[in-house]
């Protein structure tokens, strides 16, 4: 795609991914550096929160300082160690590593009697594992008071519509839209109630279109399916069908944008943020690498699709 005007109006669709969308920041930053006003955020689930992030605060640089502090202090790793149950035992697989709480996530969900009060319960986790992390990165303000104006899209489970969010708390708003279904417990606004649409729209590039800027700019920060050898439990078989849905239906999302970034974090596992500032260097290639500047004085730029961090093909 070639842009001819000085300064062209973009509206970013910000995709969900769970850790994989820091880096959303890194691509963020050098758009930041371009002739490109961003004229609006758009997000799903961690999309949302980095959209949140670079809305209220435009210096990118603070926004991933900040964010990486509170990665990877150990306010974080102690709560998510008290909240994610003990660490399994040395000789099991998955027992090192800071993420080893996943595997006992795992566990959980294969015993019996725990598994019978999950059904009885909201979601696995408790609110107060998200709300801690928003507590810690985003203010409580309105929607409608961040610097770049934003919309958060989610799900509503009683109506069984996408809800896009311009007005509110903002720190609900996020909560909302990455409130994974059975694993946070959806919020309540107003008389819906809310969860991550992710399964079924990880990129909301059709809501960033819909505001008819002069391009919108699709951050992919999705995984890869890779071939497994067992699929023995109901868990194990719905969790596949999640893991072979999702990708499908973004392929269905991606043509919508004028421009489409796929950060090459397809490996990052959702839950695995112990690296933060690897995962914005890698937005950070993505965007670089989908750029090239043609002379200054003829105004415009060139901006072409980057797959796994590298150019595909130029659009036009």
């Amino acid at each position: 795609m070639i842009i001819a005007s000085e300064n062209p109006a973009a509206v970013l669709a910000l995709g969900g991914g769970g850790a994989r969308g820091i880096a959303h920041l890194g691509v963020i930053e050098v758009l930041h550096q371009m002739p490109i006003s961003i004229q609006r955020y758009v997000g799903v689930s961690i999309g949302g929160l980095a959209g949140a992030l670079c809305a209220v605060d435009p210096d990118t640089a603070a926004v991933q300082s900040h964010v990486t502090e509170y990665l990877t202090s150990e306010r974080f790793q102690s709560k998510q160690a008290a909240l994610f149950m003990a660490a399994p035992k040395a000789d099991e697989p998955g027992a090192s590593g800071l993420f080893a709480w996943y595997h006992q996530v795992k566990k959980y969900i294969g015993a019996r009697r725990k598994l019978a009060a999950l059904f009885s319960k909201p979601a696995l986790l408790e609110a107060n594992i998200m709300q801690e992390v928003v507590d810690a990165l985003i203010p409580d303000i309105d929607i409608r008071d961040t610097s770049t104006p934003l919309s958060i899209v989610a799900l509503d489970l009683y109506s069984g519509k996408k809800i896009v969010l311009t007005e509110g708390p903002l720190q609900a708003a996020v909560m909302a839209s990455a409130a994974i279904p059975g694993v946070f417990p959806p919020i309540k606004w107003g008389n819906m109630l809310l969860c991550d649409i992710g399964m079924i729209d990880a990129i909301p590039a059709d809501v960033a279109k819909s505001y008819s800027a002069d391009m919108t700019i699709a951050v992919d920060v999705g995984s890869n399916v890779e071939p497994i050898t067992e699929c023995s439990t109901a868990a194990d078989i719905f969790m596949r069908l999640y893991d072979i849905g999702e990708p499908i239906l973004r392929a269905y999302s991606k043509p919508i944008a004028d421009v489409i970034i796929r950060p090459d974090v397809a490996y990052t596992p959702w839950y695995d943020f112990s690296d933060p500032a690897l995962l914005i260097e890698q937005g950070r290639k993505a965007m670089t690498s989908a750029v090239c500047q043609s002379a200054p004085t003829e105004n415009r730029f060139h901006l072409i699709t980057a797959g796994a961090g590298t150019p595909r093909r130029a659009m036009a």
